[in-house]
């Protein structure tokens, strides 16, 4: 009967390096194609919010995808299967 070898375990540093990155570099370029089709300051003069400035809105807009992706990240590592303990 054959054993399985044991997989290294993978570091915590490593693993939270493995979200963040990746969820860092899609959430750049979403807010590069989404600012790039519509103007900050007009969506939230619809939306009847305080004026806030251009640079003000790309920062939220950048954290809003940034958490976004880091949620799907999560999500990903999660159902890659057990991690070795």
């Amino acid at each position: 009967m054959q054993t399985k070898p044991e997989s290294p375990s993978i570091p915590l540093v490593q693993r939270i390096s493995a979200v963040l990155w990746p969820a860092f570099l899609c959430a750049g370029g979403a807010t590069g194609v989404f600012f790039t089709f519509f103007d900050p300051v007009v969506l939230l003069a619809c939306e009847g919010e305080p004026p806030m400035s251009r640079m003000g809105a790309y920062t939220l807009g950048f954290f809003m995808f940034w958490l976004l992706c880091i949620t799907s990240s999560v999500g990903t590592s999660y159902f890659l299967g057990p991690q070795a303990r």
